[in-house]
C-alpha cells in the first residue's frame, strides 16, 4: 500500500510539473495573428534608412494589435538582402517588408517567381521594374524625384539652359537620370555633360572637376544615401564649382544628413512631412519614444504599418487587398494608387542654406 502511495505522489508531481512548464513555454503565434518579415538596411551605407524606417514601423506598432514584425538586416547589400528574405521565408511570414533599390527590385523578383507578397519602400525605380503581381510599392518614383528640379517655382533649371547631371549606377540612378534626361529635352534643356559613379563612391574630385568646366547652367545629382550625397556637395564646394547644385533624391530631406555639409547652399528635393506645418503628432510622438527628430523614412515606415492593418485579416489576398486601397493620407504625404500596386506621394523643392 505505501508503494502504491508513493507512486501516486510521483505521477501527481509529474502531472504538476508538466502543466507548469507548458504554462511558461513560449507558445506559438495565433492563427489570426499576421507576421510580417522585414528585410532592411540595418548596418551599411544606408543604415540611416534601416532605423529610420524601423523606428516608424515600431512606433506604429504600438497602437495595433495582430501584427507581429520579425527584422532581418539587409546590410545595404542584395545578396545579404536575399539571404534575409530566404530567412524569413522559412520562418513563414504572411508578408514581407523591404527598401531600397538594390535590394528590393532583386527581391520583387524573387516575389512574383515565389508568388509571396513583398511591400516595398524607399524605392524610386521604374514601375516596371519593381511592381508585379506581388509586389506593392509605397514610396515615390522616378517622375515625382525629377520633377521639382523643373517644375518648382524655387529651382535654378527653370532659368537654366545647359545640365549638368551625376547619377548612382543603379536601378534607382539610372531611373532618375532617364526621367530628368526626358523632362531636360521637354524643356527646351541641354544635358551637356552626363556622368555616373560606382554605388558608395568615395572621390568625387576627378568627376566634378569635369562637370565644373563643363559651361553647365546648374548641376542636378542623384544619390542613394549620405555618404554619397556628403560627399559630393562637399567635394563640389571645394572645387568652387560655381553653380547651383540640386540633389533629386531626397536624402537631404533628412536634416541631420544637412547638418554634414555646414552653411554650404544647395537644393533637395523633399516630401512634405518635412514641412513645419505637418504630421505635427507624429513628430512630437517620435522625438518622445527615440529621443530625436524623425525624417520622411520613420514616416514610410508608420504608414505601412498602417496600410498593413487594413490588409492583416485577409491572408490569402493580401496583395489584392492593397491594390483595393485608392488613396492614403498618411504622415509620408498623401499617397495616391497611380497603378495597380503602386502608391506614390509626391514631392518639391527646398532650398538648404
Amino acid at each position: 500500500m505505501k508503494n502504491n502511495k508513493y507512486i501516486w505522489i510521483i505521477i501527481v508531481i509529474i502531472v504538476v510539473v508538466v502543466i507548469i512548464v507548458a504554462v511558461k513555454s513560449p507558445r506559438p503565434a495565433s492563427n489570426n495573428s499576421f507576421t510580417v518579415g522585414a528585410v532592411l538596411p540595418l548596418t551599411g551605407p544606408a543604415a540611416l534608412w534601416g532605423e529610420t524606417v524601423k523606428n516608424g514601423m515600431e512606433l506604429a506598432l504600438e497602437q495595433k494589435t495582430g501584427i507581429k514584425v520579425l527584422y532581418e538586416d539587409s546590410k545595404s547589400t542584395a545578396a545579404d538582402g536575399i539571404s534575409a528574405y530566404n530567412l524569413l521565408q522559412n520562418k513563414g511570414v504572411d508578408l514581407t517588408v523591404s527598401e531600397t533599390s538594390l535590394v528590393a527590385v532583386p527581391l520583387s523578383k524573387i516575389a512574383l517567381e515565389r508568388k509571396s507578397p513583398l511591400l516595398v519602400s524607399l524605392v524610386a525605380a521604374e514601375h516596371s521594374k519593381i511592381v508585379n503581381d506581388y509586389t506593392t510599392r509605397y514610396y515615390t518614383d522616378p517622375t515625382n524625384y525629377a520633377m521639382p528640379a523643373f517644375t518648382d517655382p524655387l529651382s535654378p533649371v527653370i532659368k537654366a539652359k545647359k545640365i549638368a547631371l551625376l547619377n548612382r549606377n543603379d536601378e534607382l540612378g539610372v531611373s532618375v537620370k532617364d526621367k530628368i534626361v526626358e523632362l531636360s529635352a521637354t524643356n527646351n534643356k541641354e544635358v551637356v555633360i552626363q556622368e555616373s559613379f560606382t554605388p558608395n563612391e568615395k572621390d568625387y574630385r576627378t568627376v566634378l572637376t569635369k562637370i565644373k568646366n563643363s559651361g553647365a547652367d546648374v548641376f542636378i545629382f542623384v544619390v542613394a544615401n549620405p555618404l554619397e550625397a556628403v560627399g559630393i556637395v562637399k567635394t563640389a564646394n571645394e572645387l568652387n564649382i560655381g553653380i547651383p547644385m540640386i540633389e533629386s533624391s531626397a536624402v537631404f530631406a533628412d536634416l541631420d544628413t544637412r547638418k554634414q555639409v555646414g552653411d554650404i547652399t544647395f537644393y533637395s528635393s523633399s516630401y512634405d512631412f518635412s514641412l513645419p506645418s505637418k504630421a505635427i503628432d507624429f513628430k512630437v510622438a517620435y522625438k518622445a519614444k527615440f529621443g530625436k527628430e524623425p525624417n520622411f523614412g520613420s514616416a514610410f515606415g508608420y504608414d505601412i504599418v498602417n496600410l498593413i492593418d487594413v490588409c492583416k485579416n485577409k491572408k490569402e489576398v493580401v496583395r489584392e487587398c492593397l491594390s483595393g486601397v485608392n488613396q492614403i493620407d498618411g504622415v509620408a504625404g498623401t499617397a495616391k494608387q497611380v497603378a495597380p500596386g503602386d502608391f506614390v506621394v509626391p514631392m518639391h523643392l527646398e532650398k538648404v542654406n
